[in-house]
């Protein structure tokens, strides 16, 4: 059932869609599946910080995703991919300002807490990304994107 527009939260205000976060041990049958989609390849990095490899695929009319995988060492991935091989990671979400986003997120009740804090994302020129688990969702990934 779809809620009336008096019922949604006033953080839908806050945040747009980006990307969803793939995690896989190795990329080249996810980047397969998202080509025969119409997928087309965007950027590609390392990120140091979380030790993963990652690159971004791009659809005209279906949402982004960013494919996950592995670097060398430990990273927040691991036990993910050990477990189930792939998996939807997380859900991200642009917004001007993350402070204002979480404030809107816990005014209409939903529970949060930081996993990561802010810092420059390279896929993302830059921009810092934050993750945060929510109750009862999972794992979602905030992109400041400035006034």
């Amino acid at each position: 059932m779809n809620p009336a527009a008096s019922d949604i939260a006033p953080a839908s205000a806050a945040l747009t869609f980006h990307h969803l976060g793939l995690a896989v041990a190795a990329p080249e049958e996810a980047f397969r599946y998202l080509a025969s989609l119409g997928y087309i390849a965007g950027n590609t990095a390392f990120d140091p910080i979380q030790r993963v490899n990652l690159a971004m695929r791009h659809h005209p009319l279906m949402p982004d995703v960013e494919v996950i995988w592995p670097g060398d060492g430990p990273s927040p991935i691991d036990k993910l991919i050990k477990r189930s091989g792939t998996m939807i990671y997380h859900l991200c979400y642009a917004c001007p300002d993350v402070e204002q986003a979480l404030h809107a997120l816990s005014a209409s009740g939903v529970e949060i807490v930081p996993v990561s804090a802010p810092a420059p994302a390279i896929l993302f020129g830059g921009q810092n990304v934050s993750f945060h688990h929510v109750s009862g969702f999972g794992l979602i990934e905030l992109l400041e994107t400035g006034a």
